[in-house]
């Protein structure tokens, strides 16, 4: 194995050390929790970004002359990005500051927005949606990488918890928002959804600035050496970043075509089997660079022998996808089949985003609720089924049906999934090392947005079983049943592969962290092996 010259070391070893007994960062309370604001509205805007396009896609469509087999563009050209550029950013915050990537990133995303609410070009509108969803996968691994910098380890916990709770609120918020700029009644340059962008826009902008002005800035003796470009480019692993964004960038282009086009055509199976190719490349190429210069491996092999980490990854899979599933298909039919307003529509689902944040305060109040997952995530899984079961056995959505039916499952699923979602995070993130916190996130984060793009794309093609799309109830019901045998899938899973153990925040735990960090002498990235027995 390669050693690192001290000049190339991007962190320090006793930084990395210091990370796992306080934070990086002296700073008062009142700024502390004003950063996390700041990363909070990071990720509200860049979840919004997608989900509010589940309303504005037809009159986006309609303005920008839009033909209806290219509609999932407006979605996927955003997320697409958005997903598959995580893993770069993840690594760039890891070799280097956070702080310059968190900021100039946001910025774009504001620049991006404005820019947007102008177009009138279809195609400049999709290639500017793209370069936003760049931008936006930066913000999420740089926020994972700043909390443990600025807050001390008793209040990461709560700090990661309140991070993701934004992002949970932000799916059902966002389409509510989206309702009402759609009541906007002018067209042109003052449509609702040209509103939406400048608004957005101005929050970015604000974001940026705030965290220009409030995240501290590293004094010059505790900074980490600059690194030479040569020694960047290597350290990125570039060979593993390419092969990782062209297995998820082609997945997701043959999901997207699959459902437009159809599931037997080439541009289906050509770019899935080569996403599928790929994907196994990227963890062969990554085993080799953890056994040659682990210090040069994206994500080295060493973190997949965390137990549970990886049983964790894979089955954040079907988290968001959960919700994306019922918000469009229950907002789609209420506006086109029922006849009801966009607004109307979309305060149907408001029970499972206050549910959500119901759930999260429970957490931080008791955080014994999310430190075993074991039995919370199996429980919570049981009620996130039952949820889809009830869905596809309502005989309607609408009038007492929906309070005997639906309503009941929003309140019941949306809980499950809350506590699944925060258990995952907030668990590979605390036994994540704290080199890697960026990294590790980032692949927290593509999982979960993933899970978007595949439930979607899937329900896409369910819609079309039957004539009459979202207007007919039982294309919607088989796209409930294609997501309820998903989750049967994934709760096997996670049964027989889940190996029980200790909890991530024992103290015994904690000191086989703090006893593998300091064995950065030799390199890095810390002896995981020392902590074979953390439980996620």
């Amino acid at each position: 194995m390669s050693e690192l010259t001290a000049e190339d070391r991007n962190i320090e070893e006793p930084e990395i050390l210091n990370l796992t007994k306080h934070a990086l960062f002296e700073v008062s309370h009142a700024r502390r929790y004003g950063l996390l604001a700041v990363f909070a509205l990071s990720i509200f805007i860049d979840v919004s970004c997608s989900s509010a396009f589940l309303v504005f896609t037809a009159p986006i469509a309609k303005d920008l002359d839009i033909i209806f087999a290219q509609q999932s563009w407006i979605i996927t050209s955003y997320s697409l990005t958005f997903a598959s550029f995580f893993m770069l950013w993840g690594r760039l915050v890891d070799l280097h500051s956070p702080r310059p990537v968190f900021c100039t990133a946001f910025a774009v995303i504001g620049a991006c927005n404005l820019i947007l609410s102008f177009l009138n070009d279809k195609y400049g509108f999709l290639i500017l949606r793209a370069i936003a969803g760049v931008a936006a996968a930066a913000v999420v691994p740089s926020s994972y990488r700043l909390i443990p910098m600025i807050f001390p380890p008793a209040e990461r916990s709560r700090a990661y918890t309140l991070f993701m709770m934004t992002g949970s609120l932000s799916n059902s918020l966002a389409v509510i928002l989206a309702g009402f700029f759609a009541l906007i009644p002018h067209s042109g340059q003052m449509s609702g959804w040209r509103w939406f962008f400048r608004v957005f826009s101005s929050f970015a902008l604000i974001g940026a600035i705030l965290g220009y002005l409030l995240i501290p800035v590293q004094p010059k003796a505790q900074r980490p050496k600059r690194l030479s470009l040569y020694t960047t480019l290597r350290r990125l692993d570039i060979p593993a970043i390419m092969c990782i964004e062209a297995s998820i960038i082609a997945i997701i282009l043959a999901l997207t075509f699959g459902a437009s086009y159809g599931w037997k055509t080439p541009s289906f199976l050509v770019p899935f089997v080569i996403g599928i190719v790929l994907l196994p490349t990227f963890f062969v190429w990554e085993h080799y660079k953890t056994r040659t210069a682990v210090e040069e491996a994206l994500l080295p092999s060493h973190l997949w022998r965390i137990p549970n980490f990886a049983v964790l990854i894979i089955f954040s899979l079907v988290c968001l996808g959960w919700w994306a599933v019922n918000f469009l298909a229950f907002i789609q039919w209420y506006n086109e089949a029922q006849g009801e307003t966009i607004l109307l529509s979309a305060l149907r689902t408001l029970p499972e985003g206050l549910i959500a944040i119901c759930v999260s305060v429970l957490c931080i109040k008791y955080p014994r609720m999310i430190s075993r997952p074991r039995w919370s995530i199996i429980s919570s899984m049981i009620a996130c089924i039952i949820a889809y079961v009830l869905w596809t056995q309502a005989p309607s959505y609408t009038g007492l049906d929906y309070w005997r039916w639906v309503l009941p499952g929003m309140l019941i699923g949306s809980a499950g999934m809350q506590v699944i979602l925060l258990s995952g995070n907030v668990g590979i993130m605390m036994t994540a090392p704290p080199d890697l916190t960026g990294a590790v996130g980032a692949v927290y984060s593509m999982s979960t947005q993933l899970s978007v793009v595949v439930a979607l794309s899937i329900q896409a093609g369910m819609w079309s079983v039957h004539p009459g799309g979202i207007h007919d109830r039982s294309n919607i019901r088989l796209s409930f049943y294609v997501e309820l045998g998903w989750l049967v899938l994934w709760f096997i899973g996670f049964v027989i592969f889940y190996r029980p153990g200790k909890s991530w925040d024992s103290d015994e735990d904690t000191a086989e962290i703090e006893s593998a960090t300091s064995k950065t002498e030799q390199s890095t990235i810390p002896k995981l092996e020392t902590s074979s027995d953390l439980d996620l």
